[in-house]
């Protein structure tokens, strides 16, 4: 009996540090890791990792409005104003997913996510949630969301000791609210309203990082990770950063992909972007800053105010951002048994992290393609929306990652992620390959095939499941699109060359 005594307790105590083991080698710092941490005064808005510079008490005059910094700054006050930056709080996707986060978890990841949505609302306690009738109170001025204030009053990043994995994240800014001092990147600035200061923070990635690298609060899987995704890519390793593509135009994102050179390199050359940084600016900048800050979203900004031009051609922007992210190349051959082989290679050219990347469960991009004899008939077909606008990701090539909860199952909410158990997403300057196989049904001579790589921000079911009947169709925006058609000569097949007028109207769709 002595001895089955001992042999159990060598199991449990086994079991026991094997699982301390464990939770020590799953580099969490448990010091700021859960949900419940009790705030402290290094991080009093936990599970944020928010602060203020010198813990200075933030109210709302510690912050302008942004039309205050159009007076003297209108090109980036434009910019701003139709930008995800500006719609980050009122994004209604984003309010829907956040009131169903915050009544799964009671509330506690208000401040996780607001830190980054609504710093101001977060810094100055004027946003709350009422649990009893799942509603927002906030500010206005809290309400605008990432403003020109927030990001001009960053005075530096948390240091990497004090966050959850040794990395930046989690609204890890501190927030100059003491003195109106602007940080920015230009040197010799000098502003009749207010003061300024230079800083070497606004010219790296690591601004960015604080909120485009979000950590689970609790186990420490990456729930966002582009500034990960940058820091490991020949981008950074050519020292080119997030605000060289994002506050550039596409054009300078395009040259910028395309010869992994800063802007400052051929400024002047291919597109102006030297000028003035204010209205009251008596020195010409090399790079003056557009503030659209355009990504991958082609829907939030147009749905919001579809009348408004500003935030119809951020949509614009949008799209023709991701119309130069990736490029096709297609193979077609017939193979020894027959049967017909199609190879479609996509290739990341032009984004600095993954494609896609930010909530990689929720986004979308996929393989759409269509064999078709000269008949009419369909050889073969995958990647099709369904008339729910859903497509069977059992059957189509999609690229994005596939997170489960602690129980195993499947989940594209961030709070209940408990760690990514695939990722076909395509890293920059990466490469995916894919091959089909079909058969030649009708044994016709002339085969078409209609290759698309296709992106959409969300799931039509996923967002009907947030807004219900009033949800807006989730668009289908094409990145790439080829269209070839082959005829057999002897024993081979050969491309069929196009129309000039063929080719015409080619480029005019495109």
């Amino acid at each position: 009996m002595k001895k089955i005594t001992s042999i159990l307790f060598f199991i449990v105590f086994s079991t026991t540090t094997l699982s301390s083991l464990y939770a020590a080698s799953v580099g969490v710092n448990q010091d700021v890791a859960g949900l419940d941490t009790t705030p402290t005064i290094d991080r009093p808005f936990a599970p944020s990792l928010l602060r203020t510079k010198n813990h200075h008490k933030a109210t709302l005059d510690s912050f302008e409005n942004p039309e205050v910094c159009a007076g003297c700054h209108p090109k980036q006050y434009e910019g701003w104003r139709g930008s995800m930056h500006s719609n980050a709080w009122n994004d209604p996707i984003f309010l829907a997913e956040f009131k169903k986060g915050l009544k799964a978890t009671d509330g506690k990841i208000f401040k996780y996510c607001a830190g980054c949505h609504s710093p101001i609302g977060v810094l100055t306690g004027t946003a709350s949630w009422d649990k009893e009738t799942n509603t927002f109170d906030i500010s206005e001025k809290a309400a605008r969301g990432v403003t020109c204030d927030v990001c001009h009053s960053i005075a530096g990043a948390v240091p990497l000791e004090d966050t959850l994995t040794s990395e930046h994240g989690n609204g890890s800014h501190i927030i100059d609210t003491e003195t109106h001092i602007k940080y920015g990147p230009l040197k010799n600035s000098v502003s009749p309203y207010h003061e300024t200061q230079y800083s070497e923070l606004h010219t790296k990635a690591n601004l960015c990082a604080s909120c485009h690298n979000i950590i689970h609060p609790v186990n420490g899987t990456p729930v966002e990770r582009t500034y990960d995704e940058w820091r490991v890519s020949p981008y950074a390793q050519n020292e080119i950063v997030c605000q060289d593509c994002h506050m550039n135009s596409v054009e300078v994102a395009i040259q910028i992909a395309k010869t992994l050179k800063r802007p400052e390199t051929f400024a002047n050359k291919h597109v102006r972007l030297s000028g003035k940084a204010s209205t009251l600016g008596t020195q010409d900048r090399a790079i003056v800053h557009s503030h659209e800050f355009v990504g991958g979203n082609a829907i939030i900004s147009s749905i919001m105010a579809p009348k408004s031009l500003r935030k119809r051609k951020h949509a614009d922007i949008a799209k023709k951002r991701l119309q130069n992210a990736a490029e096709l190349t297609v193979h077609f051959e017939q193979r020894g048994d027959e049967l017909f082989k199609l190879g479609v290679d996509v290739y990341n050219v032009g984004a600095g992290h993954n494609l896609p990347t930010s909530l990689t469960q929720v986004r979308h991009i996929w393989i759409e393609a269509t064999v078709t004899d000269n008949q009419g008939n369909i050889l073969f077909e995958t990647g099709k929306l369904d008339n729910h606008h859903d497509l069977d990701e059992d059957k189509t090539v999609v690229f994005k990652s596939w997170t489960v909860d602690e129980k195993g199952e499947e989940t594209h909410d961030p709070w209940a992620i408990n760690h990514i158990v695939r990722d076909t997403t395509i890293p920059p300057k990466g490469h995916s390959k894919h091959e089909f196989i079909f058969a030649n049904k009708n044994n016709v001579k002339q085969i078409s095939v209609d290759v698309k790589l296709n992106y959409r921000s969300a799931t039509q079911h996923f967002t009907d499941s947030l807004l219900g009947p009033d949800a807006p169709t989730i668009p289908t925006i094409t990145m790439e699109h080829t269209s070839n058609t082959y005829v057999q000569k002897g024993n081979g097949w050969s491309k069929l060359m196009k129309s000039f007028s063929t080719l015409e109207e080619e480029i005019e769709n495109n």
